[in-house]
């Protein structure tokens, strides 16, 4: 990627980093989700009811949760940061709220997956800075629909990243098609809440502060998947993982396979697995702990995997840590 659509899209880099570096936005998981606004967020109105990714992160309470500032003092160096801070306005601590991850079935497909990426992230954000920013990178302004976008045309592929405003609060960032299209999704009949097999999956994690959920199918028929994994990735039909993170963290994956001897089938599988890191982890309490507290769930068609990190097992690991250090 050349500086300038480096510069133009550092925004939506920098939010995505958030993201993974906490653990909890999934990455290109094939995820169709819906929500009614009970039950999401109200960023979803922006997500177009056949999205095939869909993940939720609750930004601002994780950055100031008790178990990010226990690890603040591993964070990698703050230069980058600040750097993106100064060019953009934008501190990644303070001024991001919430982001919505979406990937399209087009970035499923796509030889340039980037083009079906779409990230909505609310939080404050001057947009004259970013404008201006965009405009000496190369990038042009445009309206659409009454909302103002910034273009940028990547020279290398003709893919066309963009930035939109879609309310004081609210841009997204991704694709130029992704975002007209969720322009387009808004207040209409075609928004994710109208999809009822994706409210089923969402309604079960609201509580958590980071979540993913979407159709495997997304996965396993993306054009990035070679074909001989797709011909041994399980029959799974949708999958969901949820995470809480606060003093400790908590967190569960499911997953829903296309009948019950498939079901079956993985939940032996994980138990051979559970039983056999059980075993390894016996004379080792520093994992013990961690691994006892994976718990297998699930019946029918459904398996469910979850776990509990208490904030003192951290404590813990510090001092076993400090006792091991060479003086």
């Amino acid at each position: 990627m050349s500086k300038k659509t480096r510069y133009f899209v550092v925004a939506a880099a920098a939010i995505l980093a958030v993201g993974l570096t906490t653990g909890l936005l999934a990455s290109y998981m094939g995820l169709p989700v819906a929500f009614s606004r009970a039950a999401g967020p109200d960023e979803l109105q922006y997500v177009p009811a056949d999205a095939a990714v869909v993940a939720y992160a609750n930004v601002r309470e994780i950055m100031d949760s008790q178990f990010r500032e226990r690890f603040r003092q591993f964070e990698p160096d703050t230069k980058e940061r600040d750097e993106f801070e100064a060019k953009t306005g934008v501190n990644i601590d303070h001024d991001i709220n919430t982001v919505v991850a979406v990937v399209t079935p087009a970035a499923a497909q796509s030889a340039s997956p980037q083009n079906g990426m779409l990230i909505l992230a609310r939080g404050r954000f001057e947009q004259s800075r970013l404008e201006a920013l965009a405009l000496e990178h190369g990038g042009h302004v445009e309206d659409y629909n009454g909302k103002r976008l910034l273009i940028h045309r990547n020279d290398a592929d003709g893919s066309q990243l963009a930035i939109g405003f879609l309310e004081a609060d609210l841009v997204a960032l991704g694709g130029y098609e992704a975002i007209k299209k969720s322009i387009d999704a808004n207040g209409g009949r075609n928004i994710v809440s109208t999809n009822a097999d994706l409210m089923r999956q969402i309604g079960e994690l609201e509580s958590s502060n980071a979540w993913a959920v979407g159709r495997f199918d997304a996965i396993a028929g993306s054009a990035h998947v070679p074909a001989e994994i797709q011909a041994h990735l399980p029959a799974i039909q949708w999958f969901s993982a949820a995470t809480h993170i606060n003093g400790g963290v908590s967190g569960v994956f499911k997953a829903e396979a296309r009948d019950e001897e498939s079901a079956r089938n993985m939940r032996d599988v994980l138990n051979g697995f559970l039983a056999l890191a059980r075993m390894q982890s016996s004379s080792q309490p520093e994992l013990k702990t961690m691994v006892e507290s994976l718990q297998l769930s699930g019946e029918g068609k459904n398996v469910a995997v979850s776990f509990t990190l208490p904030s003192e097992l951290f404590d813990a690991l510090d001092k076993l840590k400090q006792l091991h250090q060479v003086p």
